[in-house]
């Protein structure tokens, strides 16, 4: 069977997993903008189903195709320590993404770290005696270590998470396509992985609860930027940790560009780290990374 007949079989079976998860969380009137600790806890288990569906898809297509799932798994694990250095250094490549967008975004004052800070603050003057400390020093303090800390849950549960996605995006369907230049891998695997996301876009409001079908669109194309960076790792690593470590880093670190600001949240949608901003960021961040390649001679 044709490797492109593959790609369209596995993409078949993790669209219909996915379609079938999102119906079921529709059915039964779970949105992502319900705020209750119940949906709150529904919705951690509704996105831990949908990541590791990726996994089933791949294992379904790997039984299909009557290859050795343990076997193949230990391949796409790599695990060696070049494989370490990478998983632990690839997070970072998440905090240089911030810090392009904070570089554009601060100007056009579409960033706003106090805006942040006063979200805190309001959240904190509930629990927090002002007689203890000062709630503004703590909101400060608090945001100065979730920062820092998103590393520690970027390298662990953010990476179990996450490696349920990358066992079959830059594992499986990478593998396919590892023989095509990294460019036009980005670009199948990134349209791929952005499209997955439709059904959870426009049935539950996923990341985008007012622009629902422009925001397939604009999730899609960011999905593409972020693809180079991740099979970078991976083909520097021979592995696919690197892409699970810095999959958990967006998840933990990427947020800020969403909550740091005063623009109303139909307008954070298009505009902010899910949006063109986003975009550009890491667009600006794949740039950066293939330049050192070239220049280093690292690819």
């Amino acid at each position: 069977m044709s490797k492109s007949i593959r790609i369209i079989e596995f993409t078949i079976i993790a669209y219909l997993i996915a379609l079938l998860i999102d119906c079921i969380a529709y059915t039964y009137g779970f949105t992502t903008q319900l705020s209750t600790t119940i949906a709150s806890a529904i919705a951690i288990i509704w996105g831990f189903a949908r990541m590791w569906s990726i996994t089933l898809a791949t294992v379904i297509c790997l039984h299909l195709r009557r290859v050795s799932v343990r076997e193949w798994l230990k391949s796409v694990l790599g695990l060696s320590k070049r494989a370490l250095v990478y998983y632990l250094i690839s997070p970072l490549i998440v905090y240089l993404a911030l810090g392009v967008y904070v570089i554009i975004a601060y100007p056009l004052r579409l960033f706003d770290f106090e805006a942040y800070i006063e979200l805190l603050v309001d959240m904190l003057e509930k629990a927090v005696p002002s007689q203890v400390i000062r709630v503004e020093d703590l909101a400060r303090l608090i945001t100065i270590v979730q920062i820092f800390q998103a590393y520690i849950v970027a390298i662990t549960i953010n990476t179990i998470a996450a490696m349920g996605e990358e066992i079959g995006w830059r594992g499986y369907l990478y593998g396919l396509l590892s023989s095509k230049h990294i460019l036009t891998s980005t670009l199948v695997i990134g349209v791929c992985w952005g499209l997955w996301h439709a059904t959870a876009i426009l049935l539950l409001g996923y990341n985008y609860t007012y622009n629902r079908i422009l925001g397939v669109l604009l999730f899609t194309v960011l999905t593409i930027t972020l693809t180079y960076p991740q099979l970078v790792v991976t083909s520097r690593a021979r592995s696919i940790l690197p892409a699970c470590s810095l999959h958990g880093a967006l998840n933990a670190l990427w947020p800020l560009t969403l909550v740091a600001t005063r623009l109303p949240v139909e307008q954070r949608e298009l505009l902010l780290g899910l949006g063109v901003l986003g975009i550009v960021a890491w667009s600006i961040t794949s740039i950066i990374i293939a330049v050192l390649i070239y220049r280093h001679k690292l690819y």
